[in-house]
């Protein structure tokens, strides 16, 4: 199956550059602006260089990292801080791309301006350069959409800017965004098939426009957006919604396999290949292993899994945010692992968990602990007691394998359509379609938890804590609880990890301890542009709110 290859930055880099020497003379070792704008073979490739402006989740600085999803070390304490309420625009340089994204997210506004600019009298046919600009369409509305659910209101740029010409260009409003990338996402889906076909994976298609303009109606009728409750708006959403439901895809038998390779429930995902892979193996793998656990699961994502049996939540959260056992729920806090949602079992390593032919070891002075005593490294243990088990390939080693990961990096599925669907009705007054596409999902063969069949406030939370699971650590938690204006609410609350000692007599012991005390204030709803790019907009650029 084809992938799409992305050419080095250092090839492209002349691109973007008009500039010649005295003589006049063609350089040997570059590609001229004359090469490539004359030859349809690099045009696509410029073409495939422009999909490296989508974040993806395989590094090592995971979004769920800045939620109550994921504790990373390599954001540890000081980043935690940062989001807890330190934040300014002096200092969000030190977040990762996904998050400090204003420069990475202009710089490829402008390659993609560049290509419609150059592209026409190319020696393209009509078809090629349509697919081409259907393609850079869509990857334009998804960076801007990316930059609003950051930022807010952006400025929209749609030419490409001189050295001599004027930059001070003010932010449009959020409504102004938002119908832009709907109109851009229009024409792009008229441009592009509605599916790719197998030798294109990992192209946008017209579909993939329709599940991007389906997220961004819904985040625009969400409550931080929609603060008079507009209906229209939820409306537009779910007519959005609709043109994806009983079409091409369908929810997947086996939930874990999702995300290990092409299926039927993608949409629109990121691929690898063994030349184009990635290290999330030896990023994520047990420590235990000779893997960096880098990314380890909070106990707070954990207890957002209900028991199989009865569909109700093991605990029962305090007001402190803490955690009491719920005795109603056939949670047993000595074996606290037993009987869960099995969507559990296929995202998340825990105590006792086997994986690759052992049994995870998180207690105290067990392998894949933190104060084991017989060697390896121990500095990479997990800090919560959890390792990541979504994402990854059980075939494939943290270390010492010839094989590289090559899941794909999944940005729409089917299974977000329908709980999107859900929302989106619930929110007009349609209970019962809310729940019959609640409870699709939960039906899923391999999952197959309890109809849910609560109403009122009680629905809004069951159909809240179902994206919380279902869509568990795929970049969709930092967003939705800032859109649902919940955060204040939720990221106040600690960050819990699992202690687990093991007796004498086999028998282990499990508590839950606060690992980091957060805060939220309200002007974190938005995240602070960066003050050098209001610097250079002379003013032009309004920083948000509270910064």
């Amino acid at each position: 199956m084809k992938k799409i290859k992305y050419i080095l930055y250092s090839i492209l880099s002349v691109l973007f550059l008009n500039s010649c020497n005295i003589l006049d003379l063609k350089p040997l070792d570059k590609l001229s602006d004359e090469d490539v704008w004359n030859d349809p073979s690099l045009m696509q490739l410029y073409v495939n260089s422009c999909y490296i402006a989508l974040p993806h989740g395989f590094d090592q600085y995971m979004q769920g990292s800045y939620t109550d999803e994921l504790w990373s070390r390599s954001n540890d304490y000081a980043s935690q801080e940062l989001l807890a309420g330190a934040l300014d625009p002096d200092n969000v340089n030190s977040l990762p791309t996904h998050l400090n994204y204003w420069g990475t997210a202009y710089s490829n506004i402008r390659k993609i301006n560049t290509f419609f600019d150059k592209s026409q009298g190319s020696p393209l046919s009509e078809e090629q350069r349509n697919g081409m600009l259907g393609e850079l369409k869509f990857l334009r509305a998804y960076i801007y959409a990316h930059l609003l659910w950051c930022y807010g209101g952006v400025p929209i740029i749609t030419k490409v800017y001189e050295l001599n010409e004027d930059y001070s260009i003010p932010r449009n409003s959020y409504e102004e965004c938002v119908n832009f990338i709907v109109t851009e996402l229009e024409e792009a889906k008229s441009m592009l098939p509605d599916r790719q076909p197998a030798n294109q994976t990992g192209r946008a298609s017209g579909d993939a426009c329709q599940a991007l303009m389906a997220r961004v109606l819904l985040y625009w009728a969400s409550p931080l957006h929609n603060p008079d409750n507009d209906m229209a708006r939820w409306e537009r959403a779910a007519k959005a919604i609709e043109k994806l439901i009983d079409t091409r895809y369908s929810l997947q038998d086996d939930y874990e396999s999702i995300f290990l390779k092409d299926n039927d429930e993608i949409i629109f995902a990121r691929q690898f290949t063994q030349s184009n892979s990635t290290v999330f193996s030896m990023v994520q793998g047990r420590s235990g292993d000779g893997g960096h656990g880098t990314m380890d699961p909070l106990q707070n994502l954990v207890n957002s899994y209900e028991m199989k049996a009865t569909g109700k939540l093991p605990c029962i959260e305090q007001s402190d945010g803490t955690y009491r056992p719920d005795p109603t729920s056939g949670y047993d806090p000595q074996n606290p692992y037993k009987g869960r949602d099995p969507r559990f079992y296929a995202s998340i390593l825990y105590d006792g968990s086997v994986w690759q032919g052992r049994e995870t070891e998180t207690f105290k002075g067990g392998r894949d602990n933190k104060d084991y005593t017989g060697g390896g490294s121990t500095w990479l243990a997990s800090e919560t007691s959890y390792y990541l088990r979504k994402f990854l390939d059980e075939s494939i080693p943290p270390t010492g394998s010839s094989q590289n990961p090559t899941s794909p990096w999944i940005f729409f599925r089917y299974a977000e359509i329908l709980l999107n669907y859900a929302e989106a009705k619930f929110e007009l007054g349609d209970e019962d379609t809310a729940r019959k596409y609640l409870n699709m999902v939960r039906r899923r063969s391999s999952v197959q938890m309890p109809d849910v069949t609560d109403s009122g406030e009680a629905l809004r939370k069951r159909i809240r804590n179902e994206r919380r699971v279902e869509l568990a650590l795929e970049y969709h938690r930092f967003f939705d609880v800032r859109r649902w204006k919940i955060a204040e609410e939720t990221e106040k609350k600690p960050l819990i990890s699992m202690e687990i000692i093991k007796e004498n007599d086999q028998t282990k012991k499990y508590t839950e301890v606060i690992k980091f005390q957060r805060n939220f204030y309200p002007k974190n709803y938005y995240l602070p542009i960066p003050r050098t790019e209001v610097e250079k907009s002379l003013g032009a650029i309004e920083q948000n709110p509270g910064y």
